[in-house]
């Protein structure tokens, strides 16, 4: 039953989307939303691979707790996710390192308040743009 309200409620969608756009413009509109929703597992590869060399630590202690260095490394992990790969908080928190969004969303906002006044704040934001130049690097080639 569930199926079928769901086919209706699709149907009557793409009824109100064609009287506001053509059907080239609303396929072109749903075909860009499918591909900003595509797999972008090799660039997340990418961006765990320069994470993991640049602070010599293994995938499973990048993704386990930690403080010190291992906090530095999992937010810049987080920052590189989403400022540079466009991926949501909840995505990275729950499909890449399986813990809660909070922890996300403040390495984010760490990046976001930075003051480079500050040594361990200037220090996270100079490795940040050096990974951030890595991984495009990695990624044009």
């Amino acid at each position: 039953m569930s199926e079928t309200k769901d086919l209706e409620l699709l149907l009557k969608n793409i009824q109100k989307g064609l009287k506001f756009f053509s059907i080239k413009e609303l396929s072109d509109n749903i075909m860009s939303f499918l591909k900003s929703k595509e797999s972008k597992t090799n660039e997340i590869n990418i961006i765990l691979e320069i994470v993991q060399k640049e602070f010599s630590i293994s995938l499973s202690k990048l993704k386990s707790n930690g403080r010190g260095e291992l906090q530095d490394a999992k937010q810049i992990a987080y920052c590189l996710l989403h400022y540079d790969l466009g991926l949501s908080v909840r995505h990275i928190s729950t499909k890449i390192f399986d813990n809660w969004h909070n922890s996300v969303f403040q390495g984010i906002k760490r990046l976001k308040s930075i003051d480079t006044n500050l040594k361990p704040d200037r220090d996270f934001y100079e490795r940040y743009k050096s990974l951030q130049i890595q991984f495009l690097e990695q990624l044009n080639s």
